[in-house]
């Protein structure tokens, strides 16, 4: 029961406090939309901070949900931040991709929330030792 509950609250967890990023993304987005109408020179940049805050943040709440799911589940810790990287990843591509291909930055982002999420459990377990 521990290892479902760990799984579930580790998947729910990145999936809300994503939601909740996008949201204020949506928020922020139009801010800087209708401010880069006054300063035009805002349209060039405005790439660089999806790269610059989004994805770190991004990377953040996935490790975050790493630790979270490690905490609750305290033995196989790893397997069990594996299987919400997975649960996670899947939904965000099952979004994302609805008629739509894969590019290579999508699978380097993948592995990166991967990798974010059994640090997040890495992390856990160095604090426990």
């Amino acid at each position: 029961m521990r290892s479902i509950k760990a799984v579930v609250v580790g998947s729910l967890f990145i999936v809300i406090v994503g939601l909740l990023i996008q949201l204020a993304y949506v928020f922020l987005a139009v801010g800087y939309t209708s401010l880069a109408k006054s300063f035009p020179f805002l349209n060039d940049i405005s790439v660089y901070f999806r790269y610059l805050i989004g994805i770190p943040v991004f990377f953040l709440v996935m490790f975050i949900g790493g630790y979270i799911t490690a905490d609750l589940a305290k033995q196989k810790a790893l397997l069990h931040c594996l299987v919400v990287a997975f649960i996670t990843i899947g939904i965000m591509m099952f979004s994302a991709l609805d008629n739509m291909q894969l590019t290579i930055t999508g699978i380097v982002i993948s592995l990166l929330a991967l990798t974010s999420t059994l640090a997040g459990g890495w992390y856990w377990q160095r604090d426990i030792k």
